[in-house]
């Protein structure tokens, strides 16, 4: 045996010696993403051993005061990542240790930001349990990546898959992310959950229609760009209907919550209407004065007033719930039209001769360009400024500065408007 195999051996020994791990395995992965460096990692497994035991005695102490229910044992992974958060995370109100966690997330966050840049996928910068719950509630998949900072492949995997444009637009397009670093101890903590043995390591977590969490799959090692995003597109087609589904199920849940709610502020009010007409009747049989009368006739404008505004407040809460859900539903038909106008540039763009290259400048001042066939229909510019452009207008045509032409007949072929074999356009609110 090497020099090297039987130090790495005594170090291994001395992990198992002073943190108490006895797999082997674990021991070498967790010595492996610290560069072998025993310090480091010991560092981290105590930590991570910590924020275990002070989560143990959260969940006794909620244990005893429900009256001694038993709680089963943290370390079984079928019960799924819903068990690990309750217990790693704890229950109830936040705590100091979930607001060091939160703490260990933005500053790992800045750090990789100071070394590698700022473009990569958005990333949540709460803990893992509220990238989880925000996952949930938007009803996305969350793509989580855990930084094993001393692995040989973790450069390239940066460099030419992770902080890359195309990579970050698409992912931020269609998922919740989520990063963490395994010298950290809560992303130590989920690689042991998620069991990692491979880096750079990626995986898809969602919520099944039972409302359990689950991981729909991982990827271990170095992956190309292409391959990666293939693998995401692939688990949306696979999986994305269940989502869809289970948004739809809360929808309708809400619907029919907001159903109830109006059907019984409608209910108390007919019941207010009755009460008013028999105090009215109560007080017509007692009256016998004119002083009497007059008390009376004032007393009842007050409580129309007070009827009058109530039915104004009703009203104009009614009106703001529909302008809402008006806007909540043309919002997801407009990402729907932007996905599938996406889906017709997905492709290369066509090359040599018959193409024209087509530069647009937005309104903020950025540009797009793609070539087009000199086919291609003027329709297809604004296609393609629908799915990758954010413009704020809701009708808007494109147009040439010098000599000013608008163009907005949209039937014309590339060729036929001119716009051959190169063209810059500006983009205007329609008048």
């Amino acid at each position: 045996m090497s020099a090297m195999g039987l130090d790495r051996n005594r170090m291994i020994s001395s992990f198992q010696e002073i943190t108490g791990w006895q797999n082997v395995e674990q021991c070498v992965n967790c010595l492996e993403v610290h560069g072998w460096d025993l310090d480091h990692a010991v560092q981290t497994a105590l930590a991570a051993h910590e924020d275990e035991r002070d989560s143990t005695q959260r969940v006794e102490t909620a244990t005893e005061r429900r009256g001694g229910e038993e709680v089963g044992s943290r370390g079984q992974a079928r019960r799924g990542l819903l068990g690990f958060l309750s217990s790693v995370f704890g229950t109830g109100n936040r705590n100091v240790a979930e607001r060091r966690i939160e703490t260990e997330a933005q500053k790992f966050i800045d750090r990789f930001n100071l070394e590698h840049g700022d473009v990569h996928p958005t990333a949540q910068t709460g803990s893992f349990r509220e990238a989880v719950d925000a996952a949930k509630r938007e009803f996305k998949f969350l793509v989580v990546y855990l930084h094993a900072p001393y692995h040989q492949d973790t450069p390239e995997f940066l460099r030419d898959t992770l902080c890359t444009q195309v990579l970050k637009d698409f992912m931020d397009d269609n998922f919740l992310f989520w990063m963490g670093s395994l010298v950290d101890s809560e992303a130590f903590n989920v690689s042991m959950l998620l069991r990692a043995s491979g880096f750079p390591y990626v995986a898809v977590i969602t919520t099944t229609i039972d409302n359990q969490t689950t991981v729909c799959d991982a990827h271990e090692g170095l992956v190309s760009r292409e391959a990666l995003m293939n693998w995401l597109m692939n688990i949306m087609e696979t999986q994305g209907p269940q989502l869809v589904a289970q948004r739809a199920e809360a929808e309708e849940r809400a619907m029919d919550r907001r159903i109830r709610e109006e059907q019984d502020l409608a209910f108390q009010q007919s019941l207010l209407e009755d009460q008013l007409r028999e105090r009215e009747a109560e007080e017509q049989r007692k009256v016998s004065s004119p002083c009497v009368s007059i008390r009376l006739s004032r007393w009842k404008r007050e409580e129309e007033e007070r009827e009058r505004a109530l039915r104004e407040q009703q009203q104009a809460e009614a009106a703001a719930r529909r302008a809402e859900e008006e806007a909540a539903r043309n919002e997801v038909e407009r990402l729907r039209r932007k996905e599938e106008k996406k889906e017709l540039f997905m492709g290369p763009e066509p090359t040599g001769e018959g193409t024209s290259l087509i530069a647009i400048k937005l309104p903020d001042g950025s540009r797009l360009q793609r070539r087009f066939c000199y086919t291609d229909k003027v329709q297809a510019i604004y296609d393609f400024l629908d799915a990758f452009a954010d413009i704020e207008f809701d009708h808007f045509d494109v147009a040439t500065n010098m000599p000013k032409v608008i163009y907005s007949d949209r039937s014309l072929s590339i060729e036929d408007a001119g716009l051959k074999p190169q063209a810059l356009l500006f983009v205007q609110e329609s008048l």
